[in-house]
């Protein structure tokens, strides 16, 4: 019997304070879908500030509506070392500490290179070390190191930690031409702290994670940006890492992993060519759109068990007859620690496997149908809906609701384009996390933004008509100023049950993306040159740690207070930007209400309070999770003039998230009972189903409980529970092998209150 995909349904209840352009009827610019340039950040300091600089304050907080403490454990001269999503800074190895890896400040006239180290047993109290990279495994030392400054210029540190293992920096310099090879000179290195964590620090000196840098120029050359872990290995800690090979062109990405470990110390594997934007078929075809025009950088997750996946988002080149023709999510498979990847099955024979179009339409199709029959519902108030959806008014002369009155199907508008509306699809952005359960799931957040079609046959052929018969509308777009958000995703099988998959909506992106960033005092960089928040304001997942544990954490920063344009009433700017997380108890089936963890002041600019750059631990418990992030500091400009709060000094912060409650809702600072605090009726899950769908609910008192089931019409099929139940959360199966396949509507009643929800049944 066909399996059906789920969708599960994340409703943002809390109402934004502008509602989105789309809405406003504001013609919006067509939005780049290329991929982000590669930033070559300034080697040499230019600032003018002097010695008696003032610097701005130091954020404290205090008073949080969360369980959120944070420290303050040092500054980068710039924001640039994590301001993507491709290092990982912050590492957490349980039971035993943090380690944060991160560029640091040495002072204002002299470069932004310095890699610095901090360290915390308990996350408050945090130890810090200098200058971990002022020696160089060839012999040299600053200030006669072979870079352009002869001064250290590390570049996107990532922390390693792992039980049994030792504190990890893991770093690539740019160096000159004759050290690391080709035009930037990437020099990949580490080193590792060989008193283990805590306040006693003896970091040693660098060792190079290519081990084709044992002679120089390094052979391969260049290496640049690297992704690295270090895994606990199931007992010894293994040293994974992909690094972006800058000199190549199209871009080749290079697996560096360690075949043994001790003290600290890891013996590296030689690096190879996983993956590249130029790859071809069997058949010596590209593989990817214009030469990896539309393909993000990889990012991987490799469990204990040393299975994992490495994801990339693309259009394809050529895909002939068959999927997929969206931008959509690939991935390769490791059962070996990165050994082995998949190499024939999928997409053209090579090895990635896919979400097909037809799951990503039905799961988008559920969620905009969703939206366009709740159109009067103030949750979806910035949605895109339909074309022909009604939503509620209100007769001006009496008061009275008007029920499915106003017609308030979507029209959406390019500037110098005819109009658009919504049709089935999703269109992935570039920025993604990934990580591999116990079990070997694979879970992955990601931006997406909704896919809209001409609604006019602006050239004969084209439109939203379906010609060619593929099950896309022949002329689409993607839609980021509506409906975008971060998408989460999970698969437990995703090779073998390629269409078992589930989504949810973290994050609500409307505002965030609607917002004129370009024009605000808060302007991120390339902003000025028309890329939106989407490429910037990236998801991140991580998994609990603990045995058994089915928690994961989900973090991210995006702007929370907005204020109207008063250059143009259709327009609003972004006047602050916070960390909002989520929990799920239960592989990420539901999770606990979006929450912003720091609801800093914003305030007026210089005095700004961003929380930009998050990154989450490696590992968490099942109740908190580490996160490292920066705050500019907007009284020191030190690259100017500033192309965004990246060319200002960057305070570096890891704060500490405490949540223990399950799935279902946050608990308040304190509050040492989680059981449910309200009657609640939850979205049955999986809907749509077939046959079998488990309807759960809560109640905050004991008492007599009736669970009808209706038609579409109102009318009732049966009563399937009526009795007594005590207090807590309950379950009941609903089996609909009898019903015909449709829309039907399940009613709680609990001591005179009713809650009432819709599920669909697909035979």
């Amino acid at each position: 019997m066909r399996k059906y995909v789920t969708i599960f349904l994340s409703l943002l209840i809390a109402l934004p304070m502008f509602a989105a352009g789309a809405k406003k009827g504001k013609k919006k610019p067509l939005s780049k879908t290329t991929k982000l340039p590669r930033i070559n950040e300034p080697i040499y300091n230019n600032n003018t500030l002097g010695p008696n600089h003032r610097f701005g304050p130091k954020v404290n907080y205090s008073n949080r509506d969360s369980d959120w403490s944070s420290s303050l454990i040092d500054s980068s001269l710039n924001g640039y070392g994590p301001y993507n999503p491709t290092p990982n800074p912050l590492a957490y190895a349980m039971d035993e500490g943090y380690v944060a890896v991160y560029r640091q400040f040495q002072g204002l006239d002299v470069t932004a290179g310095y890699v610095g180290a901090s360290q915390s047993e308990d996350g408050e109290e945090w130890f810090t070390e200098q200058a971990l990279n002022s020696r160089y495994p060839t012999g040299e030392e600053e200030p006669n190191l072979p870079t352009a400054t002869g001064t250290p210029q590390g570049r996107y540190p990532s922390a390693g930690f792992a039980p049994g293992g030792n504190p990890t920096a893991i770093w690539n310099e740019y160096t000159n031409a004759d050290q690391g090879g080709g035009q930037y000179g990437g020099f990949p290195l580490y080193t590792y702290d060989s008193e283990g964590v805590g306040e006693f620090s003896a970091w040693v000196n660098p060792f190079p994670s290519n081990n084709g840098c044992g002679t120089v120029p390094c052979d391969p050359a260049d290496l640049w940006t690297g992704n690295a872990y270090v895994n606990s290995g199931g007992g010894s800690p293994v040293f994974t890492a992909l690094y972006d090979g800058w000199s190549d062109t199209p871009s080749n990405y290079y697996w560096i992993t360690s075949n043994f470990h001790a003290n600290g110390y890891f013996l590296m594997n030689d690096p190879y060519v996983l993956i590249g934007d130029g790859d071809v078929d069997d058949n010596g075809g590209f593989l990817w759109s214009e030469g990896g025009g539309y393909t993000s950088s990889p990012d991987f997750h490799i469990n204990e068990d040393g299975v994992g996946y490495l994801i990339q988002t693309s259009y394809t080149e050529d895909p002939g007859n068959s999927d997929p023709r969206l931008h959509t999510m690939f991935f390769k498979k490791t059962e070996d620690y990165g050994e082995t990847w998949t190499n024939d099955g999928g997409y053209k024979n090579s090895g990635y496997h896919f979400i097909p179009d037809e799951v990503l339409m039905e799961l988008s199709d559920s969620l905009w149908t969703m939206y366009s029959e709740n159109a009067d519902d103030s949750a979806y108030a910035t949605k895109l809906w339909y074309p022909g959806t009604m939503c509620d008014s209100i007769d001006e002369e009496s008061g009275d609701t008007l029920v499915d009155e106003l017609y308030c199907g979507d029209t959406v508008y390019y500037v110098g384009t005819p109009p658009l509306v919504l049709t089935p699809g999703l269109f992935m952005w570039y920025n993604s996390d990934v990580r591999t359960d116990a079990d070997g799931g694979l879970h992955f957040v990601t931006q997406a933004n909704p896919i809209v079609c001409h609604d006019t046959l602006y050239t004969a052929g084209h439109g939203c008509d379906d010609n060619d018969g593929d099950g896309l509308a022949d002329s689409t777009e993607q839609w980021p100023y509506s409906s975008s958000g971060h998408y989460y995703f999970y698969n437990p099988d995703p090779i073998d049950d390629p269409t078992n998959w589930s989504m949810d909506v973290l994050s609500d992106y409307d505002d965030n993306a609607d917002a004129d960033w370009d024009v605000s005092d808060i302007f991120y960089i390339n902003s000025l040159d028309g890329y939106g928040p989407w490429y910037y304001m990236y998801p991140e997942i991580t998994l609990s740690a603990e045995d058994g544990s089915e928690v994961m954490w989900y973090g991210s920063f995006k702007g929370s207070k907005y204020t109207e344009n008063p250059a143009d009433s259709n327009s609003v700017l972004p006047v602050d930007i916070d960390i909002f997380m989520r929990k799920s108890t239960d592989l990420g089936r539901t999770w606990t209400d979006l929450e912003n963890v720091t609801n800093s002041l914003g305030g007026i600019f210089p005095d700004k309070e961003l929380e930009v750059s998050v990154h989450l631990a490696s590992t968490a418990t099942d109740d908190e999770v580490a996160v490292f992030y920066q705050m500019p500091d907007f009284y020191t400009e030190t690259y100017p003039p500033a192309t965004g709060y990246e060319d200002y000094m960057n305070r570096v912060y890891v704060g500490v998230y405490n949540n223990d409650a399950g799935s279902g809702g946050t608990v308040a600072v304190g509050d040492e009972n989680i059981s449910p605090n309200k009657f609640s009726l939850k979205q049955n899950y999986p809907n749509p189903f077939n046959p079998k769908t488990q309807i759960q609910f809560n109640l905050s008192h004991s008492g007599d409980v009736v669970l009808d089931l209706f038609d579409i019409r109102g009318a009732k099929i049966k009563t399937l529970v009526n009795k007594y139940h005590e207090a807590g959360a309950h379950e009941f199966t609903l089996d609909g092998t009898s019903l015909a396949s449709g829309v039907y509507f399940y009613s709680l009643t609990v001591n005179g209150d009713t809650k009432t929800r819709k599920l669909a049944l697909m035979k």
